[in-house]
């Protein structure tokens, strides 16, 4: 498989740190190889959640993104490949794949379980992105 450009979904989870030394193995087999690292976060919409509350759930997401963001940044700062970091708003798997799509990315790297907690072979995150994506994914476990 020959890759140029692939995504990495990383949400800081144990499975996803597993992802993360796959996506470092693959991008040490060429340099050219570059990286999205792609952070998402779904603040839940109701109209029950007073916007004060909201505002602080918001900020502490981002806060959060930019934690998992520099984790991964120091892991991969060894790496000589062009990497960009993400950190964006909305459902993981749509947002998976819409970067997938608008960046040309023809590899998605992802754990097979993330945070949301479901206990099945493959996360929902993760299902929903191997039956719905246009290019090739890992799935790490």
């Amino acid at each position: 498989m020959f890759c140029e450009k692939m995504v990495f979904a990383y949400d800081g989870s144990d499975v996803a740190k597993k992802a993360l030394e796959k996506t470092v193995a693959i991008a040490k087999t060429n340099a050219s190889i570059q990286i999205d690292v792609l952070f998402a976060s779904e603040l839940p919409q109701t109209p029950y959640v007073i916007e004060d509350v909201f505002e602080d759930m918001q900020q502490s997401m981002h806060e959060h993104g930019d934690a998992i963001l520099t984790e991964t940044k120091e892991k991969l700062s060894s790496l000589p490949n062009h990497i960009d970091y993400y950190a964006v708003e909305g459902r993981a798997p749509q947002t998976i794949l819409q970067h997938a799509a608008d960046q040309a990315c023809d590899l998605i790297v992802i754990g097979n379980r993330g945070l949301t907690g479901i206990k099945e072979f493959l996360g929902s995150v993760s299902h929903y992105v191997v039956h719905h994506s246009q290019v090739p994914v890992l799935v790490v476990r």
